[in-house]
């Protein structure tokens, strides 16, 4: 038999009524050894009995005094479901989750237990099983629970006043109050209440091929954190079900988890090479078949080179054991520089480009900055070289002046010099400058805490590592031009390979050797396409390796890829796609240093649209 609330408990109510608080519902905390955290609410004692329950709506008048529930009372199939933590909390109950059942549990002061199962219309009162009259459930993240089941075993009454949208609830005995209530104290913070995860998918049955829509609709009460998806493929191309799965969770850990079967049916829409070529999103990748692209025609094309743009690639030695000058030359006019080591030295480095004027008339020289691009500090190569490229892409010319007397020397392109180089790490950087006369350029490494200028003249000048290119390259900028329609049929362009694009000459200013810029890097290409025919793929295939670089496509930054990198020469990153009527294209890049060459660029036919 079920013993009476104590008087208590019943008064806790009306206290939190006349303090006007707004209770928020959540979930209970699990202790770290799995025990159950309990929220005990503790509220002054008040001696009218009676609480009035708006319908649907969140507001409750106990001894006239109003204080707001988390969520507003709902009627569903003739019962009243009210928000349970507001409810217990002012019953002054201790509350109980227990998360691997998913059951919450109320207890009065006296030992009334009542306890409650997710998505369940039972519960049970004490240990005895009994019915709520509807099924618990969450909205937006607060429990809601029958009203009835609540009331009715702390020998509480419950009246309803249709025409007054109000449900009056007073326990038994109720006198009017003969004193006084006391000044209520704040209630606790709300505990965190689990996330709940929900998702719907555009259609339950599927062609094989369609593409999937996915609707994640997961809330929590203090925001999910941390969403993972199992099986939630844009498509499937095997007829039979599917099931995905979604688990969320929130900021003190708690997880929730939900999963539904969809089904697919034997009739074809997309073959997977059609889907992956029609939706892979710009900048992801897709598998390809690697002999596949080397049975598209190649195109032959003509390089053009106009204007002045001196090329420096600082790459060796490419790994740093020691102080020195890494490289040298006098050079004018508009100069590129691509820095790419890392700092093998066991204290941190600094890399400076140090310009030193050596007029002998007096004269001095004005440098500018322009372009930069910085990638790293870091412990991977190839995410160094496509973030220096990409951000040199994106950038714009500073426009940071500098002039030197003659017979001086100047720290220029400070952004390469502010990053410290720690042992291990990667640098890639790509840098413009522009000289008014002949002025000689250093690219300089020392200790992060040592003076560069102080040290130039006791630095000694490097030697070649023999592996690496270094040295000084003119005409550092390509423009290709294809004027022929592309895309009508499969067809590829080869870059970085030496026979379709033969690598830049030079020489080490330092040692005197000639050098070859295998692969280009440094070199801006730009890559014009005046006819690419409607619904037209275009998709990178790395040939010598992994690549990850970045490119403009008609002038938006496209990554390869945006999450990784190309591995190997069975995936195809998608650069672009034409539209329905013909276009002129543009892409700008760089080879990406920490990666691997030649590169195919491939124009394929897509499919109709279905």
């Amino acid at each position: 038999m079920l013993r009476k609330a104590s008087i208590a408990a019943l008064s806790v109510l009306i206290a939190a009524a006349l303090a006007g608080t707004v209770h928020a519902e959540g979930a209970e905390n699990v202790n770290e050894d799995n025990s159950l955290a309990a929220v005990t609410s503790v509220m002054p004692v008040n001696q009218s009995g009676q609480w009035i329950i708006m319908q649907q709506s969140s507001k409750m008048y106990a001894d006239g005094k109003l204080f707001l529930a988390s969520q507003p009372t709902v009627e569903a199939k003739g019962v009243t479901f009210v928000a349970a933590r507001s409810l217990g909390t002012s019953l002054g109950l201790k509350v109980t989750y227990y998360a691997a059942a998913k059951e919450y549990e109320f207890t009065s002061a006296d030992g009334v237990s009542m306890r409650y199962k997710l998505n369940s219309a039972s519960y049970k009162i004490n240990g005895e099983a009994a019915s709520a009259g509807g099924a618990v459930y969450v909205k937006n993240g607060t429990l809601m629970v029958p009203l009835r089941s609540f009331v009715t075993p702390l020998q509480m009454k419950l009246a309803v006043n249709n025409s007054l949208k109000q449900i009056v609830v007073t326990r038994s005995g109720t006198t009017a109050p003969t004193t006084p209530p006391t000044t209520p104290t704040p209630p606790p913070e709300p505990v965190n209440a689990p996330p709940v995860a929900s998702f719907t998918t555009d259609k339950q049955q599927y062609k094989i091929g369609e593409k999937i829509v996915y609707t994640d609709q997961s809330t929590d009460d203090k925001g999910i954190v941390k969403t993972e998806w199992t099986n939630n493929g844009t498509a499937f191309f095997e007829p039979g079900s599917q099931t995905i799965s979604l688990k969320v969770t929130d900021k003190e850990g708690l997880i929730s988890e939900v999963s539904q079967t969809i089904v697919i049916t034997d009739e074809v829409l997309y073959t997977k090479e059609q889907y992956d070529r029609l939706f892979t999103p710009i900048g992801d990748k897709f598998a390809i078949p690697a002999a596949s692209v080397l049975q598209m025609p190649a195109i032959n094309y003509a390089i053009e080179e106009s204007g002045q743009q001196t090329l420096i690639r600082a790459n060796s030695p490419e790994t740093i054991v020691e102080e020195g000058v890494y490289y040298s030359d006098t050079v004018s006019g508009n100069v590129r520089f691509l820095i790419h080591n890392q700092n093998n030295r066991t204290s941190p480095v600094r890399i400076y480009i140090v310009a030193t004027n050596e007029n002998t008339d007096g004269q001095p020289v004005t440098v500018t900055t322009g372009k930069i691009g910085i990638g790293g500090p870091s412990t991977y190569v190839s995410a160094t070289g496509k973030m220096a490229l990409a951000r040199y892409l994106e950038s714009s010319v500073q426009g940071k002046t500098t002039v030197i007397p003659a017979g001086e020397s100047r720290i220029t392109l400070t952004s390469v010099s502010d990053q410290v180089l720690t042992t291990g790490k990667v640098i890639t950087a790509h840098a413009d400058l522009q000289t008014s006369s002949a002025v000689r350029l250093s690219v300089v490494v020392v200790d992060a805490d040592k003076d560069p200028l102080a040290m130039l003249p006791l630095l000694p000048a490097l030697p070649w590592d023999g592996k690496h290119a270094r040295g000084t390259f003119e005409h550092g900028d390509r423009t290709i031009t294809l004027p022929s329609p592309l895309g009508g049929t499969a067809s590829r362009i080869v870059l970085g390979d030496q026979t379709y694009d033969t690598y830049q000459k030079g020489y080490d200013a330092l040692s005197g050797f000639e050098q070859t810029n295998s692969g280009n890097y440094g070199v801006n290409y730009k890559l014009v396409l005046e006819r690419v025919q409607p619904n037209t793929l275009i998709a990178l295939n790395a040939r010598g390796g992994h690549y990850g670089g970045a490119f403009l496509v008609n002038g938006k930054l496209t990554y390869m890829t945006n999450e990784n990198i190309l591995t190997s020469s069975g995936e195809a990153g998608v650069l672009y796609r034409t539209g329905i009527t013909e276009e002129n294209v543009t892409i700008v890049f760089s080879p990406a240093s920490g990666s691997n060459l030649p590169i195919h660029m491939m124009f394929i036919p897509l499919p109709a649209v279905q």
